[in-house]
């Protein structure tokens, strides 16, 4: 019984131990990624990245552009209330001239009115006078004359009571007339007034609506491109890491083959300084850290900041363009070691070359490459052909001097 329990607990024991080998097959140790692979992986996230900038920046200016139309349309409508306003203030002054003008017209007409209720009384009291004599005719009047003088006067009396009602009815008919004329006349003026007050007020509410609604829109647009702008900058932010990333990958690169590369160009050296004294030519040193043109041609864009020719803005030229015929030979600007060959982005086909010393030279837009990756190359070997790969405008080599991965003026080192 006591011998079963004690294998019991072995197995128990044995069972709670990991078994080292079961372990290590389970979890193997990644391989690490070759160097290469590790560039061309980096190589197609900046691609990716600046395929997704390209995007971002047509996004931005088609932003910035609506939100400069928004804002013009809504300096317009400010404008045309500011037109507005100041027809109303205009209209303003002439209904208070108006105003003016319609309270001297409601004393002469106040006047009118007095002047026709004089007359009319008056000849209300003549009818009255006549009506109380009785229907006495003129020529009774006459015929009661007691003389000729007292028949003169009795004519000329009644000729002038005739012309004086002649007169007295024209003068009522006119007053009467010219009171119907000045009420139409007020009527018209301030139905007019009323109008074009009503007319500017609504054309202004209409104004004020519309520049509401493009303030609105203009506010929208605005926050709009703000975030377009701040995925502008974080994209060229990853650019940027992601070049530096490129940049550390190609000095890891340029340690790792360093041996071996030194020992390659050590060999090219030896063969090229043979060569010359077998000549009679005093050789030259190894690594001089000075280089020879690799094309012929003057240089059209130098080393610093510019405009892109293709992508726009002012970004930094890492090299030198030289102007060259397409086809034409692109030589290894100093014995070395190739260190890429192949499409570099932008860049097109590209070649670079390790010279020691953490120096390395780049040749890029290239229609053809004549070198494979790991070959030695000695100073003025023919090594591609000038092209227009990449981005390039037209045919021309880019050269670029890299220390340690950063470039530097060519022109300091040619």
């Amino acid at each position: 019984m006591n011998r079963t329990i004690a294998f019991a607990a072995l197995a128990v024991l044995l069972a709670a131990q990991p078994v080292s080998g079961l372990a290590r097959v389970a979890h193997p140790t990644p391989t690490p990624l070759p160097i290469n692979v590790k560039i061309k992986q980096s190589q197609q996230q900046i691609e990716q990245t600046k395929a997704q900038l390209q995007k971002a920046r047509g996004q931005l200016h088609q932003a910035r552009f609506k939100t400069q139309t928004i804002s013009s349309q809504l300096n317009e409508t400010n404008g045309a209330i500011s037109r507005v306003t100041g027809e109303i203030n205009d209209l303003d002054s002439a209904i208070d001239l108006t105003e003016r003008r319609l309270a001297v017209r409601r004393g002469q007409l106040a006047e009118v009115q007095a002047s026709l209720k004089r007359h009319t009384e008056a000849l209300d009291r003549r009818l009255v006078d006549i009506y109380e004599q009785g229907s006495t005719s003129y020529l009774d009047v006459l015929l009661n004359s007691t003389s000729f003088e007292d028949f003169v006067e009795r004519l000329d009396f009644l000729r002038f009571i005739v012309r004086s009602d002649t007169e007295l009815i024209a003068r009522v008919n006119a007053e009467q007339h010219r009171y119907q004329l000045m009420v139409a006349d007020l009527e018209k003026t301030q139905a007019d007034l009323d109008s074009q007050r009503t007319d500017r007020e609504t054309k202004r509410g209409q104004l004020s609506e519309l520049a509401d609604r493009r303030r609105e829109l203009l506010y929208a647009a605005t926050l709009a491109q703000n975030v377009i702008q701040q995925h502008v900058q974080q994209l060229e932010d990853l650019t940027a890491a992601e070049e530096a990333q490129l940049q550390a990958l190609i000095v890891e690169r340029q340690k790792e083959e360093a041996a071996q590369a030194r020992q390659a160009q050590l060999a090219a050296c030896a063969a090229r300084r043979a060569a010359a004294a077998a000549a009679g030519q005093t050789p030259s040193a190894c690594v001089s850290g000075h280089f020879i043109w690799p094309a012929q041609g003057p240089v059209v864009s130098p080393f610093g900041m510019r405009w892109h020719p293709i992508l726009g803005g002012y970004r930094m030229h890492t090299g030198i363009d030289i102007a060259a015929p397409y086809g034409a030979p692109i030589v290894a600007s100093d014995d070395g070691v190739v260190l890429f060959v192949g499409w570099y982005g932008g860049y097109g086909n590209t070649v670079i070359v390790d010279h020691g010393g953490g120096y390395s030279t780049l040749y890029a837009h290239c229609s053809s490459i004549l070198v494979s990756q790991g070959q030695a190359v000695q100073r003025g070997q023919a090594i591609a052909r000038v092209g227009a790969t990449g981005y390039a405008t037209g045919p021309h080599l880019h050269f670029e001097i890299r220390v340690n991965g950063v470039p530097i003026n060519p022109m300091t080192r040619l």
